[in-house]
């Protein structure tokens, strides 16, 4: 790994699923270097107004607090929209977000089924209503 702007080191690929859901699949290393790529997607991303952005994280190899930044980033664009993160299994995404706190943030699933069927906004802020509610 270098500290360059290596944008090549970082591959996305986007997809458009039903119900207005939109995949970002990262695999590589999300760094300083490769940060404005995920950047620039996430922003042609907003620019068609989907209601969930689903970032899958779960095939990087590396992740960095510069790549962290990036997703958090990404969250705070969603105004209206939602995001929701895919740790996978990787030790490197899901225990760096852990650590720094970023897991409580974001909405983070397993897995992209997870994230994709989590149920619309309207559905989130009736079962959250609920759940301040009932607390």
């Amino acid at each position: 790994m270098t500290g360059s702007f290596q944008p090549e080191r970082l591959q996305v690929v986007r997809t458009r699923g039903e119900s207005g859901v939109v995949v970002l699949a990262l695999s590589g290393e999300l760094d300083a270097g490769t940060a404005p790529k995920l950047g620039e997607a996430a922003v042609q991303v907003f620019a068609s107004d989907p209601e969930v952005l689903v970032l899958d994280l779960s095939e990087l190899s590396f992740l960095s607090v510069a790549g962290v930044r990036e997703v958090r980033a990404a969250h705070d664009r969603t105004a209206a929209n939602r995001l929701r993160v895919v740790t996978g299994d990787r030790p490197a995404v899901r225990e760096f977000l852990h650590a720094t706190g970023f897991e409580a943030v974001l909405d983070c699933y397993r897995t992209r089924i997870g994230a994709i069927t989590a149920g619309s906004r309207a559905e989130f802020v009736s079962h959250a209503k609920a759940a301040w509610e009932a607390g």
